[in-house]
């Protein structure tokens, strides 16, 4: 039986300093776009958003997976060893673009080139801190992600006075990539002493029994997966909860293997909105995208903060269905899938019928409404079932790339007719199916 209190929910206080340092981040990201715009010009702004733009992707392919990995798999059993190699894996998400980037420099190549690779090593920089910050959060720490995005906005602010006195495109992302490097470097610092001021936790290296991640398919039929062990705690180093000589410790290729699954959502979620900007870039309608991009703004305004909040309960969710069994998590998720489509699916019907009926193009508000509800509702989802076990994760990923194909074909099938409403329409439909592929596969593993 398990010895050590559940993993707690964060404090309403420590979150609100997170969410603080957060929204700095973000409003920074934002002002100073828009100041850089003013300052420049809209010819000298495209050299600096064109690669900015171009590799926000990247910052999601580095930190979406790992984070949630961390977050799902060092505290439980046998995870606490994971802390080192998601932190390598981060690490390395920086280490290239940052070696492509000093090779371009040496080399001499045009301004251009510098300007994608100095990008892409800020959109890792970004990435990287988020996985690293994450940790943090695991050892006990979290007033570290604030002030780690404190910095980062500060970085932004610099940036802008930079433009002011005349620097351009090239320069300020230079800047930037610079202060990612350094907010990244005084992370590892602060997490490497971690590491050598406290004893590694028992159950360091796999044992015999840990081949795959299978670890909790038994827990559908034992519902305490763990019973007739202990677990020692590792408050002091932050590992979360080490793990009894008689529980092995997970292979590290579960949490690789993990961190590609995990990842998959959010990275074609950022294609899918890409697929919906090139529809509308091939419609040629200015007013529709202007209308588009605000609406994606404020749905992401939305989402980024949910997603965030749900990253910071994701280890007591874990530790939840760790003690619950898989089983349970795929029932609480079937629970919120079928609330989901309840909901889902008559506002997308009423909202069918008044475009047919003829309802004007103030209707893409009321649908970029449900579509801001279902994307909430489908996050729970699939958290309850990716902390579940590798079932979770294979039909989160599943899910998401058929969520990917319906919005990308529905938006181009669409947008051409509806313009913004249709790229609306098409993020509604994904939500949808998503939602019914999660329904029925956690259906059937339950009525088995």
């Amino acid at each position: 039986m398990r010895t050590t209190a559940p993993t707690a929910l964060p404090r309403p206080r420590v979150v609100m300093v997170l969410l603080a340092g957060r929204g700095a981040y973000r409003l920074a990201v934002y002002a100073a776009g828009l100041i850089l715009l003013a300052v420049w010009g809209p010819d000298e702004f495209a050299a600096y958003a064109g690669p900015v733009g171009a590799l926000a992707w990247y910052t999601v392919a580095v930190s979406s997976g790992p984070e949630k990995a961390a977050l799902t798999l060092i505290a439980r059993p046998g995870g606490a060893h994971l802390h080192r190699l998601v932190r390598a894996v981060a690490v390395t998400g920086l280490a290239v673009p940052l070696a492509g980037w000093l090779l371009l420099v040496v080399a001499g190549a045009g301004d251009t080139a510098v300007r994608y690779a100095a990008a892409a090593t800020a959109a890792g920089g970004i990435g990287c801190a988020t996985v690293l910050v994450a940790l943090y959060r695991l050892r006990g720490a979290p007033l570290v992600d604030g002030a780690a995005y404190l910095a980062v906005a500060a970085a932004y602010a610099a940036a802008v006075a930079l433009a002011l006195a005349g620097a351009g495109a090239t320069q300020v992302l230079t800047a930037l990539a610079a202060a990612g490097i350094a907010v990244n470097v005084a992370l590892l610092v602060g997490l490497v002493r971690g590491d050598r001021s406290t004893p590694a936790p028992p159950g360091g290296t796999p044992g015999p029994a840990a081949g795959a991640d299978t670890a909790r398919e038994p827990a559908a039929q034992h519902p305490a997966p763990h019973e007739g062990t202990t677990r020692c705690a590792d408050s002091a180093a932050g590992h979360g909860d080490a793990v009894a000589s008689d529980v092995p410790a997970l292979p590290r290729r579960v949490a690789l293997r993990a961190a590609a699954l995990l990842g998959v959502a959010e990275l074609l979620g950022t294609a899918g909105a890409s697929a919906l900007y090139a529809a509308l870039a091939a419609l040629g309608d200015a007013a529709e995208i202007s209308l588009f991009y605000v609406l994606v703004v404020v749905t992401s305004v939305v989402s980024t903060g949910w997603g965030y909040l749900l990253r910071l309960v994701q280890p007591a969710v874990a530790d939840r269905y760790e003690r619950a069994g898989e089983l349970a998590g795929w029932r609480a998720a079937r629970r919120t899938l079928g609330a989901t489509m309840a909901f889902g699916l008559p506002a997308a019907v009423a909202l069918t019928a008044a475009a047919t009926a003829g309802a004007g193009p103030d209707l893409v508000y009321p649908a970029i409404a449900v579509e801001i509800v279902l994307f909430g509702a489908n996050a729970v989802s699939a958290l309850l079932l990716e902390v579940s076990g590798a079932r979770g994760r294979r039909w989160s990923a599943q899910a998401a790339a058929a969520q990917f194909a319906v919005v990308a074909g529905t938006g181009w099938l669409l947008v051409p007719v509806t313009g913004a409403l249709g790229g609306v329409a098409a993020l509604v439909a994904g939500e949808l199916v998503r939602a019914a592929l999660l329904w029925l596969a956690a259906g059937r593993a339950v009525s088995r």
